[in-house]
């Protein structure tokens, strides 16, 4: 690890404007006693000026931008607001000559324009022109999130902390064919953004923040209609620690604490960072067994996979009643499931009774039944007789399978089971009693569709 001058040296470069300033100044006063005026004491009272007076090219040396004299690069100053200021920095002479790759991270190494040409990130500095950060639009395929996080705005997942992970991962498909590879198994690419994703991330390629670029056809061609600077304004959705590593120097304990981020992001990472975010996100629960998706609508809740978005349509239709709160679930006389897709398949995968217990027992109110939208749960020791005893509430459930339509005209609409079954009520502890009348209890309104048994 280079010591703290070489890295402040080497990752450090240039405003244009002031080093054309200062080497104005040194030009126009050269032979004036003690150089320009006051530069001691604006020095003392400016550390930005006396950073670049100690590290800056200075007369007789050709001023800094001149044709093959110093390199020159776009990049964007991070301001402790949040808000962000375009520039062009330039680099320094001294000590041999500035090279950045020597104080370069790893992924900056790959990454950065700053080294060796190749990369597509362009620096992002804080006030003492140190590089702290980098900034790019890449691909919608080229940024990454837990598939089991639903949500498909990159700004967002910032804002609720998400781990989002370049995916930059090209390789030739044929003569002249660049692509992507596809996402890691637990992960997806957001993919709804043709006009690319801005992106910031510090030195170790860790994003800390994103948003999408919405773009307008011209021609058959494509363009962006926001640019950096239109998103990184005060304000915006990267984090506050990312935003307060930007704004800070550059040391060796820094680099240091700037850990390389796993180069391949894991379906055990997606795991955890789904377990991690499970409290604070809606839609999400997780266990051991793996990530439940749900979605709560007023006095119901959704257990649902790949189906949820068509469930939903139906029950925004539906009304609940009062004194009961719905659970939508498929299910059989055994278990509750949920469908997913696994290996471009549909397939079911249990949920246990706990985990739907877990979900909807912070939605519950004093003294409300539920009443599960499931089919053939209602028999005798069944999930209905388990979820009960779980959540010690009553539970009402079919003994067959389940229309997701309401019978009947108007106010009488109402779910009832098919082939002659009937809604069952199970009671903490005591095993399931048939509900009094001479057919099962139903409630409330339905819509289109079945509940398609799950076995």
């Amino acid at each position: 690890m280079p010591s703290d001058h070489e890295i402040q040296f080497h990752r450090s470069f240039l405003g244009l404007k002031m080093a054309l300033a200062i080497w104005n100044e040194d030009y126009n006063y050269q032979n004036q006693r003690g150089g320009p005026p006051d530069r001691q004491q604006r020095r003392e009272s400016d550390p930005v000026y006396d950073y670049h007076v100690r590290q800056g090219p200075h007369y007789p040396a050709k001023p800094p931008g001149d044709p093959l004299a110093d390199k020159k690069y776009d990049a964007f100053m991070a301001r402790t607001d949040g808000g962000f200021d375009a520039l062009t920095i330039t680099t320094k002479r001294g000590m041999s000559g500035q090279n950045f790759p020597i104080a370069a991270t790893p992924w900056e190494l790959t990454n950065s324009v700053l080294c060796f040409g190749t990369g597509k990130f362009t620096p992002v500095v804080n006030a003492m022109m140190e590089v702290t950060g980098h900034y790019a639009n890449i691909r919608d395929t080229q940024l990454i999130r837990p598939a089991d996080i639903n949500i498909t705005d990159p700004a967002e997942c910032i804002t609720k902390e998400v781990p989002l992970y370049l995916w930059i991962q090209e390789f030739s498909a044929g003569k002249n064919v660049v692509d992507n590879r596809p996402a890691p198994e637990g992960w997806v690419a957001f993919r709804e953004y043709h006009g690319g994703i801005d992106v910031l991330v510090l030195p170790n390629g860790e994003v800390i923040g994103a948003m999408g670029k919405r773009y307008q056809s011209n021609n058959g061609s494509t363009y962006s209609v926001i640019s950096p600077l239109d998103f990184w304004a005060p304000g915006s959705r990267a984090v506050a620690t990312g935003i307060r590593v930007l704004t800070t120097r550059i040391t060796a304990a820094a680099m240091r604490g700037l850990k390389a981020i796993a180069s391949i992001p894991t379906k055990e990472m997606a795991l955890l960072a789904a377990t991690r975010l499970s409290n604070t996100l809606p839609g999400v629960a997780v266990s051991t067994r793996g990530v439940v998706p749900f979605e709560h609508l007023g006095r119901r809740t959704l257990i649902m996979g790949e189906d949820l978005a068509k469930f939903r349509a139906y029950m925004a239709r539906s009304h609940s009643q009062s004194g009961f709160y719905d659970v939508m679930v498929h299910a059989d006389t055994d278990s509750f499931y949920i469908l997913e897709k696994a290996g471009g398949k549909e397939v079911w995968r249990e949920v246990s009774v706990s985990e739907v217990a877990a979900i909807i027992r912070p939605n519950l109110a004093s003294g409300d039944k539920i009443r599960l939208l499931a089919c053939e749960v209602g028999q005798s020791g069944g999930p209905a007789q388990k979820l009960a005893n779980e959540l010690g509430r009553d539970v009402w459930a079919p003994s067959t399978a389940l229309p997701a339509t309401p019978k009947g005209a108007g106010s009488i609409k109402s779910f009832k089971p098919i082939d002659g079954g009937k809604f069952y009520q199970f009671v903490p502890e005591r095993g399931a009693a048939q509900l009094a009348g001479p057919g099962a209890k139903v409630t409330g309104n339905e819509v289109k569709g079945t509940i398609t048994n799950a076995r």
